[in-house]
């Protein structure tokens, strides 16, 4: 059985959203113009179409990421203005500035409580997050309490704390909130210590905030994971140390 294929040639017909005569070129099948089913537009038009729809994705994305921040941001927090009288510019312009490097990817705010701490780091997460960053936001309390729950006998409270410190170990951003206002029990440091050597290893950002500076951890820490767990959050680490 032999067929014969017509050659495509160039026709005039109608765009289908304008109405203005444009030239296409002819799907030529059994007889039928195979071209005519499909939605023809002129340039103009399906540029428009295009536009449209990146404008579209582009709004979807924007809805997407500013839900990711209402879920992952406290409510206060979020609630932060540059603009303030009260609010330390000078902290957050120090901050914002902070890029993760190859060489210190890790950044600690320090400074005594009410200078805007927390507020700097939810900015600066929050401006992660409306980049595309996953990022995980935790606090030291949380995850003290997570290190504990994760062997409850409560087995929705034990998945929960599992899930929430996997995201602490691989989440591509990891920003902790009040370190050292916490205990150090063995089960936290053990917990505490993973996560730091993961994302070191890995070179996983992570910014902290804490009033006292990583040596003063000494006070509190074990004998096991006092210079481990300094070292690393001195280690590869951008520290911004404010006071009054």
């Amino acid at each position: 059985m032999n067929i014969e294929l017509e050659a495509p040639k160039m026709a005039t017909t109608l765009c289908r959203d304008c109405g203005t005569s444009m030239i296409y070129e002819t799907i030529p099948l059994f007889g039928q113009d195979l071209a005519l089913l499909l939605s023809l537009r002129c340039d103009d038009c399906a540029k428009a179409m295009e536009e449209q729809a990146a404008a579209e994705a582009a709004a979807k994305q924007a809805a997407e990421r500013e839900a990711y921040v209402d879920r992952s941001i406290p409510p206060d927090m979020r609630e932060t203005y540059e603009d303030h009288a009260d609010f330390n510019r000078a902290l957050w312009e120090a901050v914002k500035r902070w890029r993760p490097s190859r060489d210190e990817f890790w950044l600690g705010i320090i400074g005594p409580a009410g200078i805007c701490k927390t507020r700097c780091m939810a900015l600066l997460a929050m401006k992660a997050m409306r980049a595309g960053i996953r990022a995980t936001w935790t606090t030291a309390n949380r995850l003290l309490d997570a290190s504990t729950e994760r062997k409850s006998g409560d087995r929705q409270l034990a998945t929960l704390a599992r899930e929430h410190l996997s995201d602490c170990l691989h989440a591509p951003w990891l920003f902790i909130d009040d370190l050292g206002k916490n205990e150090w029990p063995a089960a936290f440091e053990s917990q505490f210590f993973q996560i730091l050597d993961h994302r070191k290893n890995h070179r996983m950002p992570i910014v902290y905030s804490s009033n006292a500076h990583p040596d003063q951890f000494s006070l509190v820490l074990s004998d096991l994971n006092r210079e481990p767990i300094i070292g690393r959050l001195k280690d590869r680490c951008t520290l911004i140390h404010m006071r009054r």
